[in-house]
């Protein structure tokens, strides 16, 4: 017997990545292998959200794996992103699932996705002996790692698996260990999407009207992404990018759109373009079915497909064949904060590689049918971006940056996008080609002060970049002494929710109780509205027992009124659930 395959998966696509990998070979043959998928939701509340092996066209991938179960299941109550076995139980966990999962007891490989945070990391304590795949299924497979990974983690990775979106452009992640990408096979990703575009055909023909224009010189398709939900845009300027999308695909001539709005996103978003189309005559049909935007391309084959910086624009031109467009990148690359945003690099890489409707069109020429430009420019722009994103962890990109960097200093004025990424401060910081000098340095920081800005410092600022994302980083990574500096310094200027609640985490840790119920307690005080927030500032306070009790209770209490239907925070309401929960999250 060759032994077990975990598969974790959160998304269809990915269990579409992980099957046409499988079909591949790249994870050998499945005689005497036994491979369990293990699916997790973890949108902010899991039940109300449709679990992958639930969607449509699933059908067509269920019989690669042996079983299929779910993570959510088997954790309840509590939320993937969240739970984290104690080092004293892990032995238990893995003797459980080893009987629960009929795992045998040959060799394992560990198969997961976003390896930096939970639930992939739960996964690779509970199997710590496992030989780790990491696959990545998305245009973030581009950008460099996000979080430094635990040793006995980063060891046991043997590659990395990535569809080959951009033949030629290689992933920087996990590239700072030496670890190689291996793309899935192009020809078995065809035959996946295939068959699961067949099994999602009978429901389309149901949403779809009869007669609705297909192929080539038939309809466009936009898609929407929720970037509001994640800080990018508000829901405001959201809204107004669906309109600008939709006005793009009018004015290339089209009178028949599909919209495929994100499943989270208002509908007040969908009921915006329904009317503006009404308005010009445009036939337009609102796909809110759990469905992926695949499942449409090999159905009604659009003519193009229109997007932000969605990855699902790559999937459109290396898959289908169908062309790809961007609206609105470069006002969110303006927005993009803090620097080492993981989005970053998904949203360049749609900037610098896509046609803008709303510039040239696709009258400009198609860069990703030439595979110079991608490997002399677009790998290096990406390169350059990643090392000043990372530098820390990535100083085996410093020499490319560099270079990049001083070829295209001439070009700042007819490439402002290029200032977004490449600004004085962040070059002085670097020690970057085009940096100021120490005198011109001290000579802008004193500009900004005679404005009445705030003024910075007249030395060479730290490397350690004060941000919620880098404090999360090293939360996450268990480095609690770099995450409490950080933390530290961010509350001394505004109280970002995260923070509050991982310092509370922190002072939990340090038995310093009043500390943690004073964090509690300012973050109790925001009124924010998002039920996931409540059952977090719940759950650290179910940590500190009988003091943090009428905390727990106010905090799970406001959770249930956001979301009556959230058996989470029903359990941290009362004494019983409370105690479980400090169990489940107390630090091992």
């Amino acid at each position: 017997m060759r032994g077990s395959q975990i598969f974790v998966a959160s998304t269809l696509y990915g269990a579409l990545t992980l099957s046409a990998a499988i079909d591949a070979g790249q994870f050998g043959p499945a005689q005497g292998v036994r491979r369990i998928l293990v699916v997790c939701t973890n949108t902010e509340i899991p039940e109300v959200t449709t679990p992958l092996h639930a969607m449509r066209g699933f059908e067509a991938l269920r019989p690669r794996f042996d079983l299929v179960v779910s993570w959510n299941d088997v954790i309840f109550p509590y939320h993937p992103s969240l739970w984290d076995p104690r080092v004293e139980d892990v032995a238990m966990w893995r003797e459980l699932l080893g009987v629960r999962w009929q795992l045998l007891q040959a060799p394992m490989e560990l198969v997961v996705e976003s390896i930096q945070v939970k639930p992939a990391l739960s996964f690779c304590k509970i199997f710590r002996n496992a030989q780790i795949t990491v696959y990545a299924d998305g245009l973030m497979t581009y950008g460099p790692t996000r979080n430094a990974l635990p040793r006995d983690v980063y060891t046991r990775i043997r590659r990395t698996l990535y569809l080959d979106l951009i033949p030629g452009l290689r992933p920087l992640l996990l590239s700072e260990y030496g670890i190689p990408g291996e793309p899935v096979d192009p020809g078995a990703v065809q035959r996946v999407f295939g068959e699961f575009g067949q099994a999602c055909g009978r429901v389309l023909a149901g949403l779809i009207p009869a007669g609705f224009p297909a192929g080539r010189s038939g309809s466009a398709m936009l898609l929407g992404q929720y970037l509001s939900s994640i800080g990018l845009l508000t829901e405001e300027e959201e809204e107004q990018l669906h309109l600008r999308m939709f006005e793009a695909a009018v004015n290339l001539g089209f009178t028949s759109v599909v919209f495929k709005p994100h499943p989270s996103a208002p509908q007040s978003f969908s009921d915006s373009l329904v009317l503006r189309a009404g308005e010009l005559d445009v036939r337009i049909v609102v796909l809110d079915t759990p469905l992926l935007a695949e499942a449409v391309f090999g159905y009604l084959r659009p003519s193009v497909v229109i997007g932000c910086f969605s990855t699902a624009l790559f999937t459109a031109r290396a898959v289908y064949g169908i062309p790809a467009a961007a609206v609105g990148t470069r006002e969110v690359l303006r927005k993009m904060r803090p620097y080492p945003n993981s989005n970053r690099v998904p949203v360049t890489i749609c900037e610098v590689a896509l046609p803008d409707l709303e510039g040239s069109g696709f009258a400009a020429t198609d860069l990703l049918s030439d595979p110079q430009w991608v490997q002399r420019e677009l790998a290096e722009y990406i390169a350059a971006v990643g090392y000043c994103m990372q530098p820390e962890r990535n100083p085996h990109l410093r020499e490319r940056a560099v270079a990049y960097v001083a070829r295209v200093l001439p070009q700042l004025e007819v490439r402002p996008v290029l200032g977004m990424h490449f600004k004085p401060d962040l070059l002085y910081k670097l020690s970057l080609p085009g940096a100021p000098s120490e005198a011109e340095w001290q000579a802008m920081e004193g500009e900004k002060g005679r404005k009445g800005k705030k003024s910075g410092p007249k030395v060479k600022p730290s490397q350690e970049t004060l941000t919620v994302d880098s404090f999360l980083e090293h939360l996450e990574a268990d480095e609690t002494d770099a995450a409490r500096r950080i933390g530290e310094a961010i509350l001394k200027d505004r109280k970002p929710m995260d923070v509050l609640i991982g310092m509370a985490r922190i002072h939990v840790m340090e038995d310093d109780y009043e500390q943690a119920k004073r964090m509690l307690s300012l973050a109790a005080m925001s009124g924010d509205d998002r039920a996931m927030t409540w059952i977090k500032i719940a759950e650290v306070a179910s940590l500190i027992g009988r003091e943090g009790k009428s905390l727990r209770v106010f905090a799970a209490q406001e959770a249930l009124r956001i979301n009556p239907e959230s058996a989470a925070a029903a359990r941290l309401v009362t004494a019983r659930g409370a105690r479980k929960a400090a169990k489940a999250m107390a630090p091992g």
